[in-house]
């Protein structure tokens, strides 16, 4: 290994690698004991201090599993939290915000090919704090709406004190933003989000979950939630159990807290046992289901914006603006496409089976008035 690249250079490995690549491409007699570039003598490691402040560019990622139908864009990267159970700040550093004409120039490139891209970052509602007059995450998102023709974002996941009134106000009142709020809870136990050092409790959480609710009704509300954290009791988990049960949920990622090297929380006394951790996994995971299933169920007989998505075993797919994975019938539409699917089953495992209306049909009922369609 020649290269060793970190985080701080990452954005430039294209400029740095070039020119020592056309060097090698250009010599006549290249030596025998370089047979492939990843030899190429390098004159210093290309890193550098993690805590540094160093420019982020907005730069699109495929997820995999979409086969490139709905690429990330990934606008902010570090945090300045300290969660106990965290170790991004030391491998990360400190938050750091794509500048916002090269975040628009990004999303502007994507919205000819795709029509959906998905907003990302560690802590994305923290965007802005680092840049020049410290810009708001709102800000960012009028400025995608009103200087790029995409015709949807989706914004992946957002802290829940950056929930604030401005940023769900903007959401309930544009159709081009999905309507899908990931807001990480972790605990429900004040005791536990005190110990993992974690900015707000569990009443900070309900208002902001609940104002979501008000103003977005048929949104998907989704959470991360960590079982097992040191010192968590029963009655612990009991308060988180209970929380969300009573409140609009309608997924969770449900994980055990597993201890990282370098964080204060691996260090915690209190440690709790690995069967204990997966039958609270499990009792969430039971508790989520049936919620979820309910809210899919809510949804029969009408009509929901999707963006369609590659076949899966001779079978036409979507994803619905509030985050419900569909099973279209025949014919499937083309991928990449945004569509209106009229939900007709959804089967006691909560898979949704849904007919789509294509473009030239649902426009002739837009023009007359009977429905608001969003087919491209």
């Amino acid at each position: 290994m020649q290269w060793v690249v970190g985080n701080s250079h990452k954005s430039a490995i294209g400029e740095i690698a070039a020119p020592r690549l056309v060097r090698i491409a250009a010599a006549a007699a290249p030596p025998a004991n370089l047979p492939y570039h990843g030899q190429i003598p390098a004159a210093e490691p290309l890193v550098g201090p993690i805590d540094r402040q160093t420019p982020l560019a907005a730069l699109p990622v495929f997820d995999p599993g979409d086969e490139r139908s709905r690429p990330n864009v990934k606008l902010q990267d570090g945090c300045n939290n300290r969660c106990a159970f965290c170790i991004i700040p030391s491998v990360r550093g400190p938050s750091r915000s794509a500048d916002a004409a090269n975040a628009v120039r990004q999303v502007r490139a994507l919205a000819a090919d795709y029509p959906e891209v998905v907003l990302t970052g560690i802590n994305l509602g923290r965007w802005g704090r680092d840049l020049d007059g410290r810009p708001r995450f709102p800000a960012l998102l009028r400025r995608l709406l009103d200087e790029t023709p995409v015709r949807k974002l989706r914004i992946s996941s957002v802290e829940p004190m950056d929930w604030t009134e401005e940023l769900i106000a903007l959401i309930a009142q544009s159709p081009r933003i999905a309507r899908h709020v990931h807001m990480p809870l972790q605990s429900a136990a004040d005791a536990v989000l005190k110990r993992m050092r974690r900015r707000y409790r569990a009443r900070h959480y309900e208002q902001r979950l609940l104002a979501v609710r008000e103003a977005l009704p048929d949104a998907a509300i989704g959470a991360d939630v960590m079982v097992g954290f040191p010192g968590e009791t029963d009655a612990d988990f009991a308060q988180t159990r209970d929380f969300i049960a009573r409140l609009p949920f309608t997924y969770l990622h449900v994980f055990p807290f597993s201890p990282r090297a370098g964080t204060e929380a691996a260090a915690h006394a209190g440690q709790v046992p690995a069967a204990v951790k997966k039958e609270r996994s499990r009792i969430l995971r039971e508790t989520i289901a049936g919620k979820n299933l309910a809210f899919r169920r809510r949804f029969l007989g009408r009509e929901l914006s999707a963006v369609s998505l590659p076949p899966r075993n001779g079978r036409g797919r979507a994803l619905s603006d509030n985050f419900i994975p569909l099973e279209l019938d025949a014919p499937d539409p083309p991928p990449r496409r945004l569509l209106q699917a009229r939900i007709h089953t959804v089967n006691a495992e909560g898979a949704v089976a849904a007919s789509w209306i294509p473009a030239n049909a649902a426009a002739g009922r837009t023009r007359r008035g009977a429905s608001r369609a969003e087919v491209f």
